[in-house]
């Protein structure tokens, strides 16, 4: 008798960050002995990966259900609904959950199980190594298999795409606080990987055939620095840490392009700036702003002002100057006035960004923007500031 090979589908929202941990899981799966499908109905494992950064994010999470609904496998029974046996063994992971069951929990995971009956495990981001015992427990693989997983002395390869870029997480979790951001309740405390680590992945990445580099972090510049350090770093004096493992990857043969996000702009010396000029490193850097005034950007509790970024950014002009940047911006952040929003305007005629996020404020939960501070600035008056703001933007880039 024939036996069916098991099959996955990972739906992944958000960030690279997001993305990457999904490869390692498909990576995981398929040492298991998964295949991967692109049709949900045919899964028996589905995995989705989640983004906390908007309620529109969260909204498409929330919609994922109308795919279980089309297949049968949510009915409603007079008020109450009715979960399928029939359906795929459900994961949710990513931001959402980190959210709900990290140590800077930001709401009760009853919501999300309220809003996702159809889910079977939540699995915050430093849990999705419990996917193969829970699999385990489902007896969707065997013992062996459990065991021949356990007993590797190797880290799992993830399952990278067709490209030759790889991603490679460099740290994890965020200490920041930016007062509109849930990355540090969503991701945890700021963990840098130990160098070893990360260049041996880098060069295992090269063998298989990759030959761009991308680094991933909340704050990869902020990489190995020690909490006393991340508050005076600007001003810092020395070998940065970030810089020398840019330069000791650039050396490695077979690494032709090395990229990395995110920075930010406090976390920058003199000897990082340098470093960007060298010749694998690609010459675009996004370097998230948010905001063109610095009213608001004291009270989004960004560790910079507008015109440390500009020298910052005429720093690295003049050691490298074919660099283009990009950068994120919220419009209508509580308190946000005219005035305000028109410095964003004269920033962006000033920068001419190569690429730009540009997002309307949307309140999280549990971040000190929404406990603290009146979501003052009506939605029309923020969606009129975002089309006035793409407008600037696509003018000068087309």
């Amino acid at each position: 008798m024939k036996v069916k090979t098991p099959k996955y589908y990972i739906a992944t929202y958000g960030c690279q960050m997001n993305h990457k941990d999904s490869q390692q899981m498909a990576g995981v799966l398929e040492a298991l002995g998964f295949i991967n499908t692109p049709k949900v109905e045919e899964a028996n494992v589905v995995i989705i990966n989640t983004c906390s950064v908007r309620q529109a994010s969260e909204d498409k999470v929330y919609g994922f259900g109308i795919k279980y609904k089309e297949q049968g496998w949510v009915t409603k029974k007079g008020n109450k609904k009715v979960i399928s046996k029939n359906k795929p063994l459900t994961f949710v992971t990513g931001c959402m959950v980190g959210s709900a069951k990290g140590e800077r929990q930001r709401y009760d995971l009853k919501i999300l199980k309220n809003k996702m009956p159809w889910a079977d495990y939540f699995l915050a981001p430093n849990e999705e190594h419990k996917l193969p015992s829970i699999l385990y427990k489902k007896k969707l693989i065997d013992d062996w298999g459990l065991k021949t997983l356990q007993n590797r002395d190797f880290e799992i390869e993830a399952k990278r795409d067709e490209s030759k870029t790889a991603f490679i997480n460099i740290s994890y979790g965020c200490d920041n606080f930016c007062t509109f951001c849930v990355v540090p309740y969503a991701r945890g405390k700021e963990i840098s990987r130990p160098k070893e680590e990360i260049l041996r992945e880098v060069n295992h990445a090269v063998l298989r055939g990759y030959s761009n580099i991308m680094l991933l972090g909340q704050n990869v510049n902020s990489w190995m620095l020690t909490p006393t350090q991340k508050l005076k770093t600007r001003k810092k004096i020395g070998k940065h840490p970030f810089a020398q493992l840019l330069r000791e990857i650039h050396k490695i043969v077979g690494v032709k392009k090395i990229q990395f996000i995110t920075s930010n702009p406090w976390d920058f010396t003199q000897d990082l700036v340098k470093t960007l000029a060298l010749p694998k490193i690609e010459k675009f850097l996004h370097l998230p702003i948010q905001s063109g005034s610095n009213a608001i950007l004291k009270v989004m509790n960004r560790r910079h002002t507008v015109e440390e970024y500009l020298e910052l950014v005429n720093e690295i002009k003049k050691e490298t100057p074919n660099m283009e940047f990009g950068t994120d911006i919220i419009v209508g952040f509580p308190g946000e006035s005219e005035e305000d929003f028109e410095k964003t305007i004269e920033l962006f005629e000033k920068m001419k960004f190569r690429v730009a996020y540009i997002s309307i404020y949307s309140p999280r939960t549990g971040t000190p923007a929404t406990k603290h501070m009146e979501n003052n600035i009506p939605l029309g008056i923020k969606k009129e500031r975002h089309k006035r703001l793409m407008k600037v933007y696509e003018e000068y880039r087309n």
